[in-house]
């Protein structure tokens, strides 16, 4: 039956929407002197899912102030308690990827010194060949220093 099987589909994809990804590095990982923190918060909000994920952008958060404009006044502070917004600010890295097997959020640290940029991407699995039976949203936060230029690259590695 049709509807049943576009119904399965929906309901599939809305499963898969991710609002945690797994660390791409271990927790308070340091790369080139830059400390990238995945921030373990969920949403449990089908409307934040369907308004932040699978955007491919990044979207800096400076302040407990907007961070309450993207989560709302109600859940803004089990997230604004995680970081130190003197020294750090918030970002909100929206990806998508397709799977089995799926792509994984990673960072990387793009040039040296006063230069240097964090480069948030998609990492495709290794070797393999075929995929895309199935779409994954995500949208994952990351508290990271306040003095370092961040960015999302969307396309998948």
């Amino acid at each position: 039956n049709v509807t049943w099987a576009m119904s399965a589909g929906v309901c599939g994809l809305i499963a898969l929407i991710s609002l945690a990804a797994e660390p791409a590095k271990p927790e308070g990982g340091r790369e080139a002197g830059i400390v990238v923190r995945p921030l373990k918060f969920e949403a449990n909000d089908i409307e934040f899912a369907m308004r932040f994920a699978g955007q491919s952008k990044l979207t800096t958060l400076e302040d407990a102030a907007a961070v309450e404009k993207v989560v709302g006044k109600d859940k803004a502070k089990a997230l604004v308690d995680l970081v130190d917004f003197g020294k750090e600010k918030i970002v909100l890295v929206s990806w998508t990827t397709a799977g089995p097997p799926e792509g994984v959020i990673q960072h990387e640290v793009k040039g040296t010194g006063e230069g240097s940029r964090l480069v948030f991407y998609v990492q495709g699995p290794f070797g393999a060949r075929v995929r895309g039976q199935r779409a994954r949203i995500a949208a994952d936060f990351f508290a990271v220093p306040k003095s370092a230029p961040a960015s999302f690259d969307p396309k998948e590695r």
